[in-house]
């Protein structure tokens, strides 16, 4: 996922470094760097933007008076050397907001804040939005629709998709990062090495999660959920 953001500073070292570290980003897309709010607010409107980084002290308005012009799907980033501004940052609806002068481990950290926060947004997350997972398996890309998944199995350094039809798929994968991209409605960890589909089960019995022949275990750190996945969905 790449989101598209810009940056407002009229300090040209602090701006020159945010363009930096935006540029050496891989999954940022810079759509504008501006000098001061003025020349921002064509370019902000007009465009698909994700992420506002955004000083608070500016000379024509100040960042704070700014943010209450900016649409309220952007997650804005305030930008300040005085941590005191903290607070009246979140009155606005900040996001986040970093320190100057910043450094590109903080910048990283917040930034991973906002790809998590837009990963639990079906309309970004295309995995979740259109219901499956392309992996690749040997020399060719397999897609894998939701439905057809029994259960997801870690093998080392690989995962393995065990399917309705009975196939099973391999592939290089971590579940963990597997486990954040799917959804939660259908998909929840059991146990450390499995998810389960939990909308493809026959039965629960004895800790274990059953499909036809096959079952997967539930460990006592992850049996609270399963169970309150299950009471949600009961009748009685």
């Amino acid at each position: 996922m790449i989101l598209n953001c810009a940056i407002i500073d009229e300090d040209p070292e602090a701006l020159a470094l945010l363009k930096h570290y935006v540029e050496d980003t891989p999954s940022l897309n810079l759509i504008g760097a501006y000098h001061n709010a003025i020349e921002a607010v064509d370019g902000i409107h007009h465009s698909h933007l994700d992420i506002l980084f955004l000083a608070i002290h500016m000379q024509q308005i100040s960042g704070l008076e700014f943010a209450k012009l900016v649409p309220m799907n952007v997650k804005i980033i305030f930008t300040t050397a005085f941590k005191e501004y903290a607070i009246e940052a979140y009155k606005v609806n900040a996001f986040d907001y970093l320190v100057k002068p910043i450094l590109y481990e903080d910048f990283m950290q917040t930034c991973q804040k906002v790809f998590d926060h837009y990963m639990q947004d079906d309309t970004y997350n295309p995995i979740k939005r259109d219901g499956f997972v392309v992996v690749r398996n040997e020399s060719k890309y397999t897609r894998i629709p939701f439905e057809n998944i029994l259960f997801i199995e870690s093998v080392k350094d690989y995962v393995k998709f065990h399917m309705a039809d009975g196939r099973n798929i391999m592939t290089l994968g971590n579940l963990k990062r597997l486990e954040e991209k799917l959804p939660r409605q259908k998909f929840r960890r059991v146990h450390r090495s499995f998810i389960a589909n939990l909308t493809n089960f026959d039965y629960i019995q004895n800790m274990k999660v059953v499909y036809g022949k096959l079952a997967v275990p539930i460990s006592d750190t992850n049996r609270d959920d399963v169970v309150k996945f299950v009471e949600e969905h009961g009748i009685n």
